[in-house]
């Protein structure tokens, strides 16, 4: 029995030390999203729990990469039962460019910029407190034009040419891919910006093409080693089809039995006309 108030004092004890009331805060991990120059990209959030508020954070104006420091972004409250969400836009860089996308809380940003690159953060707070934090490195590129395939040709002897073909789609240090193919699909062979081929005068052409590509876009452009060795092919002139060469053998024939019928027609009236 002398043990009996020693348990229960212990027991006490513990139920009166103060229990934890900070939220549970739960990390994702980083999703990466990849926008195009001028277009729109969506920060995704599907949330489907009762939430107090979504805060989301924007990169800093003056964002130090190594700091990665946000600054306040948009606030998203629930509505009215049978009402849409609130979404209050704190960041003037972002007023108008700001809306939620879809029936879900996710964030979709228009007429992006290159100052939009950068870390965004979303704190999603439940009901009970429990807070959801998540983040979005965006990056943004520009969608490519058609390449442009610069050509230097020189006369190597006994009848070859040997061809450089350097493509360019892009300027600065964007990441751009450039792969060199034959026609009709054939295997990649080359993945360098200039492609040397060596093309033998008067062989059949075959053209090559190179595709540039970045991670959000992919362009082609196509060049003929033939063309840049021997220079375009001159016009031909188009043979003459069976039935015009028809047509006019028939006229001819019909314009020299009139000739012939009015020549005896005239030599008829002089005839009569003689005494």
């Amino acid at each position: 029995m002398a043990g009996t108030p020693r348990s229960f004092l212990l027991f006490l004890l513990l139920v009166s030390q103060p229990r934890d009331t900070s939220p549970a805060i739960t990390h994702c991990s980083p999703k990466v999203v990849k926008g195009i120059l001028g277009e729109s990209v969506v920060l995704p959030l599907d949330s489907k729990e009762m939430f107090k508020n979504i805060r989301w954070s924007a990169p800093s104006p003056r964002q130090d990469e190594a700091s990665g420091r946000t600054v306040p972004l948009a606030v998203v409250t629930p509505g009215a039962p049978g009402a849409l969400p609130r979404l209050d836009v704190e960041d003037e860089r972002y007023r108008g460019r700001l809306r939620l996308y879809g029936q879900t809380y996710s964030l979709e940003i228009s007429n992006l910029t290159m100052a939009d690159e950068g870390k965004y953060e979303v704190v999603q707070t439940l009901i009970a407190y429990n807070q959801y934090i998540c983040d979005y490195p965006l990056y943004i590129y520009k969608r490519l034009s058609e390449p442009e395939i610069r050509i230097l040709s020189v006369m190597a002897g006994n009848g070859t040419c040997n061809v450089t073909f350097t493509c360019s789609a892009g300027v600065g240090n964007e990441t751009i891919k450039y792969i060199w193919t034959r026609p009709a699909g054939a295997p990649v062979f080359s993945t360098e910006v200039s492609l040397l081929v060596q093309h033998r005068l008067g062989d059949e052409d075959s053209p090559v093409t190179c595709t540039a590509m970045n991670p959000v876009s992919r362009s082609s452009a196509s060049a003929s080693p033939k063309v840049a060795c021997e220079g375009p092919a001159l016009p031909q002139t188009p043979a003459l089809s069976y039935c015009r060469a028809k047509g006019i053998l028939v006229l001819g024939v019909l314009g020299a039995l009139l000739a012939g019928i009015l020549t005896v027609h005239v030599l008829a009236a002089r005839e009569q006309r003689r005494p």
